[in-house]
């Protein structure tokens, strides 16, 4: 019975650990964020961020951003002839996390819609990183990438070194 018990609590803990979430900062400015994520991911002509017109410009319900977000960066390839593209959202402290995340899905859709039957006659290794592309929440931060999936483990990766406790 003690036996019994004790492989128990050892599979209690294990799933426990297994199932912990990991808690991340919110104090890592978006500016360094961007720079660690530049560190590992490259573009054939690098990258140009995103001016503060961009949001109310490209975004189809921009109010969620503009009053649920601190500060927020959006890169894209400077080359026309890739579609790499990532963006980095801090959402202040009572912005609604979820509602963010759900805004930028909404924007990288559109990007889907408006990019595809060009991507499909003119590149489609392009097309695999639009197709690929996703929406990840770290803590307080929502992020996007549009990138290869090399670049966007990469990235993500850096992020979340950036930002455990």
């Amino acid at each position: 019975m003690k036996k019994l018990t004790l492989i128990a609590a050892v599979l209690l803990c294990l799933s426990l650990s297994l199932t912990a979430c990991t808690s991340y900062r919110n104090d890592v400015a978006v500016t360094d964020l961007t720079s660690s994520v530049l560190e590992v991911v490259s573009t054939y002509d690098g990258f140009v961020a995103a001016d503060a017109d961009y949001i109310s410009l490209e975004f189809a319900n921009p109010s969620v951003i503009e009053s649920n977000v601190s500060e927020w960066m959006i890169c894209a390839s400077n080359s026309q002839t890739t579609v790499d593209e990532f963006g980095i959202f801090l959402v202040k402290n009572g912005g609604n996390v979820n509602a963010v995340k759900a805004e930028v899905e909404t924007y990288v859709q559109m990007l889907q819609v408006k990019m595809e039957a060009f991507l499909e006659m003119y590149d489609p290794a392009e097309k695999t990183k639009l197709e690929n592309a996703q929406v990840f929440v770290f803590g307080d931060y929502v992020v996007f990438t549009m990138l290869t999936d090399a670049d966007t483990t990469a990235a993500t990766g850096a992020i979340k070194t950036a930002l455990e406790k």
